[in-house]
């Protein structure tokens, strides 16, 4: 049997390679052969959000870079262990890289599991999934958060096999080795379900925001749903005369001039807006990177401004997103920023169709009214209430209309390609 180890410790991170080692040996004990892959030495390009692995090259990136080669490892693995430190509940950005782009494992087209909504396999069989994080606080709500995001990991990679755990980082042999024993010992059970997200409280501000930036997380940038649903917060709350200010989160880690610029941004601004689109249950990886920047930037500092956070995922049921606002809630309290609360939208892309939201009216209104309400809120410098979250959680169609005209686009998308009969190609 192969087991694929995808090391995603950052450097000067030795915890990867002590934990990959200890693992090893249990692997052999068990028979399996192993190979630890250290993903950072990879070069992978960050996910363009582009859809081209479904729909122009259907199985394979467009990107031909080392992308390629890691998902052929995983697919063809009996058993893939995904190895990180724990960032804000979820995985280093060096891991989220690579597994951004493993969406081209999957099919484009919808089917329900446990009710809700999912993309249909795309190979008869997947590796089973073992996943372990370190933390300083194991127990903590970060690792709370981190559990649960390996469990709905889990469902989306077909792993009938699965289990997780957080480590300390500090844990002494003895330690560790009882924690990968156990754990071990939980995968051949199959792990059912990962905990409940901890609950983070909102807080208000100390008086009405004067200044507001919104930073757009989607590679897509002016064009993506994120930036419509934040622009439309961002120009009512011009309206009511807060200064305003946009960053495209993928632009400014292009380099350490505009790093630095979104940065000083941030301290500048009373209330700070992410909007981003729900990559593999969590955000992508350019905007982990981001918050991990973010929070070293502002380590130190005096806390200053709050944070709100609009998620938007492709699936019609909202609750998709539920992991990805809990990591922003855990990186505002890192940050000294003050959780105002988040926003969670189904079918973003449905909803928006590429336009402005201002310009929709249809099943656009009532998420218009909501995000009225919201605004006006976070002018008064008041959290997200929750009549208006909940509203905008709502899905703007019925679950089997939206999985059906999903599953006609892509057909329609991929006859334009000329891969129609191409779409569910086993590549690996």
């Amino acid at each position: 049997m192969k087991a694929t180890i995808f090391d995603g410790s950052p450097a000067g991170d030795p915890a990867g390679e002590r934990i990959a080692e200890a693992l090893g040996e249990r692997l052999a004990a068990r028979g399996y052969e192993s190979e630890r892959v250290v993903v950072r030495d990879k070069r992978i390009a960050d996910c363009s959000g582009c859809f081209g692995c479904w729909l122009k090259t259907p199985g394979v990136c467009l990107f031909d870079d080392d992308n390629r080669e890691l998902s052929a490892k995983f697919v063809t693995s009996d058993l893939a262990v995904l190895l990180t430190p724990v960032v804000f509940g979820a995985y280093s950005p060096e891991l989220k890289r690579m597994l951004d782009h493993f969406i081209a494992n999957i099919s484009p087209f919808f089917t329900k599991i446990d009710g809700e909504s999912h993309h249909r396999k795309r190979y008869e069989r997947y590796p089973d999934l073992l996943v372990i994080g370190w933390s300083d606080k194991p127990d903590g709500a970060e690792a709370a958060i981190f559990r649960r995001l390996a469990w709905r990991n889990s469902i989306n990679f077909y792993s009938e096999r699965r289990a997780w755990e957080v480590v300390g980082r500090g844990d002494d042999d003895a330690a560790l080795s009882a924690q990968l024993d156990a754990v071990m010992l939980r995968i051949d059970r199959a792990e059912e379900a990962g905990e409940q997200l901890p609950e983070f409280a909102t807080t208000a501000l100390d008086a009405a925001p004067k200044k507001a930036l919104l930073l757009i997380g989607s590679p897509r940038q002016a064009k993506s749903s994120s930036a419509s649903l934040g622009g439309y917060l961002l120009e009512r709350l011009e309206a009511k005369g807060v200064a305003t200010e946009t960053v495209y989160i993928h632009r400014a880690m292009r380099s350490g001039e505009k790093l630095r610029a979104m940065c000083d941004a941030i301290d500048r601004a009373d209330l700070t807006i992410l909007a981003f689109p729900l990559y593999i249950d969590s955000l992508a990886a350019p905007v982990l990177s981001a918050m991990r920047e973010i929070a070293r930037h502002r380590a130190g500092k005096a806390p200053h401004g709050g944070l709100v956070a609009v998620a938007n995922c492709g699936f019609i049921e909202s609750h998709h997103n539920e992991n990805a606002l809990g990591t922003c809630a855990a990186f505002a309290e890192a940050s000294g920023l003050r959780w105002l609360g988040g926003i969670s939208i189904g079918g973003g892309e449905g909803l928006v169709q590429q336009k402005k939201l201002s310009e929709l009216g249809g099943p656009a209104t009532p998420y218009k009214k909501s995000l009225d309400r919201v605004a006006e809120a976070l002018a008064a410098g008041s959290p997200v209430p929750d009549e208006a979250r909940a509203q905008l959680a709502k899905p703007f169609v019925p679950g089997w209309i939206y999985r059906m005209i999903g599953g006609m686009r892509w057909k329609r998308e991929g006859r334009q390609n000329g891969v129609r009969r191409e779409l569910g190609a086993r590549v690996y």
